[in-house]
């Protein structure tokens, strides 16, 4: 009985240890020629400033980039998937919903932003959102663009 004590502690001590060890990391580079080519962090080829946050299955990440560059390498990405991405939704969504809606609408997407991102700091009303789906399995980058400061907060999971 003793013994089998011992296990269990032991068991749950090693549990301890590799949840502690597993936490986010953060990684920053001024330039995207300074990431890793092994890397998974995608970002326009222009793109400045990054700040990556790992996680467990999902990263997200900050980056400076015009509206220009953004739209243009999210439309390279999803040409890669074009079965998965053939009816995107309207990055303008939120800009263009319904005045009835919109203060619900918007609340919901800080919400969800925040969630994402780790904090409502940044979001605006103005912001463009991207979707672009890497999976079937549920892979999905989701870009919030700021037109106006050209600031980007990107959201990947991987399944």
């Amino acid at each position: 009985m003793i013994v089998r004590h011992h296990i269990v502690f032991a068991l749950i001590g090693c549990l301890l240890l590799l949840v502690v060890g597993c936490g986010a990391s953060t990684e920053s580079f001024d330039t995207v020629s300074s990431i890793p080519a092994n890397s998974i962090v995608e970002v326009p080829s222009n793109a400045t400033q990054i700040s990556v946050t790992y996680g467990s299955g999902q990263h997200n990440a900050t980056f400076t980039a015009d509206t220009s560059d953004v739209e243009s390498w999210v439309a390279s990405l999803r040409k890669l998937k074009p079965e998965l991405n053939s009816n995107p939704p309207s990055p303008l969504w939120l800009a263009d919903a319904n005045e009835y809606l919109k203060p619900t609408l918007i609340a919901d997407e800080r919400d969800t932003f925040s969630l994402r991102i780790g904090s409502p700091n940044g979001f605006t009303e103005q912001m463009l959102k991207f979707i672009i789906v890497r999976s079937a399995r549920g892979g999905v980058t989701t870009v919030w663009h700021d037109p106006d400061k050209s600031h980007n907060y990107l959201w990947a999971v991987y399944k």
